[in-house]
């Protein structure tokens, strides 16, 4: 049986320790990746913070196409951060490294955590700049999907 792959978008950022650093080993860690290409990355770009007072980010995104499931994927990304000291604390806190699935080809996705499109892509411009930039062809499908997820 032939395995599809299909094109992810995931966003990029970090605002503790060495971030451009942390960004390019995701980068390279997500390359090395079984079943994973990488096959565009925005600018990256400092941002202003969402949450608690904090510092700013460097944010941007990365175009991949992959074999793996959207959760399996979602487990890998979660591993690079945890490996490059990702700790999850408070929401919307500082963070060495956060990688978030923001848009994949097909239909929307909305299981326990797993929703893409990204629930907050609309409101979030330091995620939707950078996704367009490695998705320029986003087509009318990535914005059904996300005014569905708007409308529920």
């Amino acid at each position: 049986m032939e395995v599809t792959a299909v094109r992810v978008v995931i966003g990029l950022g970090a605002n503790v320790g060495d971030r451009r650093g942390n960004i390019d080993r995701a980068l390279a860690m997500l390359a090395a990746t079984e079943g994973v290409e990488v096959v565009a990355v925005s600018p990256i770009a400092e941002t202003a913070p969402v949450g608690p007072p904090q510092d700013p980010y460097l944010n941007g995104a990365v175009l991949v196409r992959t074999t793996l499931s959207l959760r399996e994927l979602l487990d890998a990304a979660l591993a690079i951060e945890q490996s490059l000291g990702r700790v999850r604390g408070e929401r919307w806190g500082p963070r060495t490294l956060d990688l978030d699935l923001l848009w994949s080809d097909g239909p929307p996705v909305n299981e326990p955590g797993l929703v893409v499109p990204h629930p907050e892509l609309m409101n979030r411009t330091f995620a939707l700049g950078p996704l367009l930039a490695v998705l320029p062809d986003a087509s009318d499908d990535l914005w059904q999907a996300l005014l569905a997820l708007h409308l529920r």
